[in-house]
């Protein structure tokens, strides 16, 4: 397996994946920056990064992977590999690590950003926040590695924007903001006091109650491992 994951990595090595790693906070970043000021720095960033260029980061760059993998269709790999779930695997694992080092990336940049500029999210808030995001935005990466081998890469994205906007600023702050699409959005209110809209968390608020992080963070874990499984074997039937 860990030779599957070190030719995927080569693969990246000049790929535009690379650059959208730390470009997409670095944008998210300055644009809270210029068009909120300061002093929301660390709020409008975190609003902007869950419900619109988190979700389109990590999407382009699992959809651009698949998308060259079905351009050079998969190096005639399909072919010669018995094991051709381990194709599949190693794809999910690099895109997921992918997933984690720009969540990563967001928050360095945040926090330097509070620190520089005045701070309203503490940096344990601020870690915890991007740990959740990583961890409840990874089940979409087999999702969408799917979608694009049905649908295409830009069809995918659009799909993924679609639901990861208009779905989180529905339904996070509902009685069924259990919905795994909504899921990030919810977990931020109580974790950085920031609801899908923007706006802050008013005190004693139900929307403070971190009562959803545990049951928010399960769902999501399982149906990364179950959507794993399942696109797994499906790719596994895939003819040459």
């Amino acid at each position: 397996m860990l030779n599957f994951l070190q030719s995927e990595w080569l693969k990246e090595k000049h790929s535009f994946n690379k650059v959208i790693l730390w470009l997409a906070p670095v944008l998210t970043i300055l644009l809270a920056l210029l068009l909120m000021g300061g002093r929301y720095l660390q709020g409008g960033a975190y609003n902007w990064w869950y419900t619109m260029l988190l979700p389109g980061c990590f999407t382009m760059f699992t959809a651009f992977t698949v998308a060259r993998e079905q351009k050079k269709n998969r190096y005639g790999l399909l072919g010669v590999v018995v094991d051709k779930e381990k194709l599949w695997l190693a794809q999910i694992i690099l895109c997921t690590l992918f997933l984690l080092t720009t969540c990563l990336v967001f928050f360095v940049g945040i926090t330097l950003g509070g620190l520089m500029f005045g701070q309203t999210i503490d940096a344990g808030a601020s870690f915890i926040a991007s740990v959740l995001l990583f961890i409840t935005f990874a089940w979409q990466i087999p999702l969408w590695m799917f979608f694009t081998e049905k649908v295409g890469a830009f069809l995918t994205i659009l799909i993924s924007l679609l639901c990861n906007f208009g779905v989180a600023v529905i339904c996070a702050v509902e009685s069924f903001w259990w919905i795994p699409f909504s899921i990030p959005a919810r977990l931020m209110c109580p974790t950085i006091g920031v609801l899908p809209n923007g706006l802050r968390v008013e005190v004693g608020s139900n929307m403070e109650d971190p009562a959803v992080i545990l049951p928010g963070v399960l769902i999501a874990f399982m149906l990364f491992i179950l959507l794993s499984i399942a696109t797994t074997c499906w790719f596994q039937k895939r003819e040459v």
